[in-house]
């Protein structure tokens, strides 16, 4: 509603007009975001080479690093167009104006979030997930062979395709059938990703997430009511495991996974958590993991 009010509301600062003072703002911002992201590239193929095995796990951030490529470039292409047109250089169209009052606005442009990934946020903490999601798969490129400790799979453009590489993994390990194999969650009593010194030796940690609806007991590994105003309890790091699931213990909740609180469109895979109440208690309270909650906290 509020977001309504200021986009009807006259841009006005000072004496100023309201074009002059949106320019302003835009073209100061766009600096600064073409600042922190115009030299950043990945160069696919030449990762691909540097490897002596491209595994599932590699695959997938390889196809990570394309797509932070395709956002980057759409975002620093727009946004240089924007500047020459500010400059006088270009003549300012309809998609150049969006992207003006987008930025003045604090909002995600709607041709970035074509090739984004989903997410709640304004501009700015957007900004702040972007350059995170870029230092992790920085930290990859510079060890390319192996995979994070603890993967935040919550900065990844498709989180699901991580999983399924622990499915190959562990299926090509195993001799087993992909299709028969589901992703265990075995949460661990570690917050701090930094106490995790080595990886999984069957499956992979991950962090990320949060509870909503719910709290997690850490001490007893167990799913409890929520804490009074406590809107989202983070969970600590969760080892990932394939194996085949032939029945699931009577105590344990399937806890859907989402992207972000709009749930649905969003949907990642379900977790195992244990509980000493139904599973329909949590199932009627509408208990449910989501990856990026930063933009409603």
């Amino acid at each position: 509603m509020f977001l309504t009010l200021m986009e009807i509301s006259p841009q006005e600062a000072g004496s100023g007009g309201g074009e002059q003072s949106s320019q302003n703002v835009a073209e100061a911002m766009l600096q600064d975001i073409l600042d922190m992201f115009r030299d950043t590239r990945y160069d696919v193929e030449e990762i691909a080479v540097g490897m002596d095995e491209v595994g599932p796990y590699q695959n997938v951030f390889l196809q990570e690093c394309g797509r932070m490529n395709g956002l980057l470039v759409e975002m620093c292409g727009s946004l240089s167009n924007l500047n020459l047109g500010f400059k006088g250089d270009l003549t300012m169209t309809g998609a150049m104006e969006e992207i003006q009052n987008a930025l003045f606005m604090d909002v995600v442009p709607d041709g970035w979030k074509k090739l984004a990934f989903p997410s709640q946020r304004n501009l700015s903490g957007w900004l702040t997930n972007l350059s995170d999601r870029i230092t992790q798969l920085n930290d990859w490129v510079g060890n390319p062979g192996d995979i994070p400790v603890v993967t935040w799979i919550s900065g990844l453009f498709n989180p699901q395709s991580f999983l399924t590489a622990i499915m190959q993994v562990s299926a090509a390990a195993a001799n087993l059938e992909l299709d028969k194999l589901s992703v265990v969650s075995e949460i661990s009593k570690k917050m701090d990703s930094g106490d995790i010194t080595s990886g999984s030796r069957d499956g992979a940690f991950i962090n990320g997430l949060h509870l909503e609806g719910a709290k997690w007991h850490l001490a007893n590994g167990i799913l409890e009511s929520s804490s009074p105003r406590e809107m989202f309890c983070e969970m600590p790091v969760i080892n990932c495991k394939a194996a085949i699931v032939d029945r699931m213990d009577a105590n344990t909740y399937l806890c859907p996974v989402y992207k972000t609180i709009q749930r649905g469109p969003g949907y990642v895979w379900s977790a195992q958590l244990r509980s000493k109440s139904s599973p329909a208690k949590w199932t009627l309270a509408g208990v449910a993991m989501i990856m990026d909650v930063q933009g409603i906290m």
